[in-house]
């Protein structure tokens, strides 16, 4: 008989990838199970339209998966795909133990333990992107190492670069790729926008790459306000932004939906749209991912506020 989540049983929506997207839950078996050959035909058999950084995301987030990884079909030194999985555990364990407070409430031990797990991450996924140029996933989560090693914008570009060499509109590489250009890693919030818009004018009807605008704008917001989002065309661009993606008749829910519908949600809740919100809302159900709503608490507390507004 199959456990039932906490989340489950006190009615809070789930932050985890495999209520996400059922389709990976054999992943999770084979894991679970140290399956090897299961975890590579997983990936072998994984359709184009799915970006393989939510895969790899829903590894990183398995806890103790790196003791296997370090000796799955070889160990990253004999397996592309294990140095991935273990570099993106490593990324994953790196900020962790850094925490989420700002960085003058983060101790020098965190630090210290952020810094020395990131530092092997990045030997592993260097050899993976070495040896395999076109591994999205690996560059991926190389951006999450540049911004955590503090290698500046330039490296930091170059990797995005590379990312969208390695696949097309990639649109986890680009949410990464945003916080890196936002002034508190070394951005500029002009750069930031442009960055954003220019993953939305680029990208095919339909697909999640529009959802970067709607984060570019929520972090605007939190450098000079919260009113940003107020603006009449800043709301414009937002709606726009949902229309061209999952707004759109061509748009399919693949492997990243979640994301894209939490980032619309949270921005049009900010904006005071309360029906584009209760809309976005509603298209996630029980799901939530940790940027940017951070608590299911706060969504359950947006979602009876929308009610008694009468938003549907």
């Amino acid at each position: 008989m199959p456990r039932l989540k906490i989340s489950s049983l006190l009615g809070l929506p789930s932050y985890d990838l495999v209520d996400h997207h059922p389709d990976l839950a054999p992943l999770r078996r084979a894991l679970h199970a140290e399956d090897w050959p299961a975890v590579v035909a997983f990936f072998d058999q994984l359709p184009e339209h799915d970006d393989p950084t939510v895969a790899t995301a829903m590894v990183a987030e398995t806890k103790g998966v790196e003791t296997f990884l370090r000796t799955a079909g070889g160990g990253p030194a004999e397996s592309t795909l294990a140095g991935t999985l273990l570099g993106a555990r490593l990324v994953w364990m790196a900020w962790q133990a850094r925490g989420t407070a700002r960085a003058r409430y983060t101790s020098n031990r965190q630090f210290a333990s952020f810094h020395e797990i990131l530092r092997e991450a990045e030997r592993v996924l260097g050899d993976v992107t070495a040896e395999e140029p076109g591994n999205i996933a690996a560059w991926t989560a190389r951006l999450r190492t540049a911004r955590g090693l503090g290698l500046g914008q330039a490296e930091a570009n170059r990797r995005y670069e590379r990312a969208a060499k390695a696949r097309s509109d990639p649109f986890y590489a680009q949410l990464t790729h945003v916080q890196q250009l936002c002034p508190k890693w070394g951005g500029s919030l002009d750069k930031l926008l442009s960055f954003a818009r220019r993953c939305a004018e680029t990208s095919p009807p339909g697909s999640l790459n529009a959802a970067a605008v709607a984060d570019a704008h929520l972090e605007f917001a939190y450098e000079s306000g919260i009113a940003h989002l107020r603006s009449p065309a800043v709301l414009d661009e937002i709606r726009d932004a949902v229309a061209s993606s999952v707004g759109h008749p061509d748009y399919r829910p693949v492997h990243g939906w979640v994301q894209a519908e939490c980032s619309f949600s949270y921005v049009l809740w900010l904006a005071g749209d309360l029906s584009g919100a209760a809309a976005r809302l509603a298209a996630l159900g029980n799901r939530i991912t940790i940027y940017p709503w951070g608590s299911p608490r706060e969504l359950r507390t947006v979602r009876r506020k929308l009610r008694g507004a009468g938003a549907r």
